[in-house]
């Protein structure tokens, strides 16, 4: 047993010398983002009281047409800025409009409905702010069909003294599981080898995993970035690699809020945060009724100097309306992440934040 043990290792070891060896010369690549790195299937973010069923969800079928604001393009409200005259603007003021132009004019009005940092949440499954913590579950067959490995952690972004639970399993082609050993290699930003170990089935139902902690006191120290999984088995030849990143995001929530309907009828939810240290920052939320159906998420991005801040979460007053649900809303979740690459992330947030009883009326289009 120890014999196959020292063998996996081996291999491990080799595959991670390739690594650095490709790392070096490819530096450029190595550091860019992992969502380009692999390919992946997502599942949703356990919650406390289901981490247990993290290790069954090896496989996961995600709801199509999710909502996702890309970050790259966020603007808070006070930052964005005015573009010059679009084909869309000189179409709208065209007297030469056939039926091919109105249909494009009315499906361009529907996606820009709201204001730019505003996106309505069409079903809670496609929630976007939740979506970006969702599981990477990957799956890959070996070259002749008969084998599959899968591999996920339970959790996408990680504080410095949290811990890691790496599962993996193996099945053959009818999707029974394989006995096998596993062996794993802990790899920071792709080529700095962190650490070797065995995973274990303790209670022998074919998924295998091995728990470790970020930053404990007797291990070695580990910066904020990205790390990398890399698996081997003694019963295929299939290798694979599952990412998580290790945040440091410099704020947290104090945990006090404020609401009002501001002089354009929107409804502005401000909550206090306090920083640590000088950073461009990103926030998202998602508001929701009182009766837990989706609304609208919105956005705020800016530069924060250290101290406690009130964060502005506009959501736009339109986009209320057409939800026709009275107050009071539910702030239901907020992301925050320190701008960097990759993002900073801090864990999913759930305030339980409820607004005043405002009536659907009070609200009103700012477009």
């Amino acid at each position: 047993m120890s014999n196959k043990r020292v063998s996996l290792l081996a291999v491990i070891s080799a595959i991670v010398l390739i690594l650095v060896v490709v790392g070096i010369i490819l530096g450029p690549v190595v550091q860019s983002s992992p969502e380009k790195e692999i390919t992946s299937k997502p599942s949703p973010t356990p919650t406390q009281e289901n981490v247990q069923a993290a290790k069954v969800r090896s496989k996961k079928v995600v709801a199509e047409n999710s909502v996702t604001i890309p970050e790259s393009s966020t603007m808070s409200p006070e930052n964005s800025t005015e573009s010059s005259p679009s084909y869309v603007d000189h179409l709208k003021a065209s007297d030469d409009k056939n039926s091919f132009h109105e249909a494009l004019l009315k499906d361009h009005d529907e996606q820009n409905r709201y204001q730019s940092f505003n996106q309505k949440i069409p079903t809670i499954e496609q929630d976007p702010t939740e979506r970006r913590y969702e599981l990477d579950v990957r799956t890959v067959e070996s070259e002749n069909g008969e084998a599959a490995l899968t591999l996920w952690t339970d959790k996408k972004y990680y504080l410095h003294g949290d811990q890691v639970v790496i599962y993996v399993s193996l099945e053959d082609a009818r999707g029974v599981p394989i006995r096998t050993e596993f062996a794993g290699q802990l790899l920071y930003n792709e080529t700095e080898n962190m650490q070797q170990f065995t995973f274990t089935d303790s209670n022998q139902d074919g998924i295998y995993e091995y728990q470790l902690t970020l930053g404990q006191s007797n291990g070695p120290s580990m910066s904020a970035g990205v790390y990398k999984v890399l698996v081997a088995n003694q019963a295929s030849d299939i290798v694979d690699a599952v990412t998580f990143i290790l945040s440091q995001p410099d704020l947290a929530l104090t945990g006090d809020f404020k609401d009002l309907i501001d002089t354009e009828k929107n409804l502005i939810i401000e909550t206090q945060i306090e920083v640590a240290a000088e950073h461009r920052y990103y926030f998202q939320a998602s508001l929701y009724s009182s009766t837990n159906d989706p609304i609208g998420v919105t956005q705020y991005s800016g530069e924060l100097s250290p101290g406690l801040h009130w964060i502005p979460l506009e959501f736009d007053g339109l986009m209320i309306r057409d939800a026709d649900e009275p107050g009071p809303y539910l702030l239901k979740s907020i992301s925050m992440a320190k701008v960097t690459l990759p993002m900073q992330r801090a864990p999913l947030i759930f305030p339980e934040y409820y607004t005043k009883g405002y009536n659907v009326d009070q609200f009103g289009n700012t477009n």
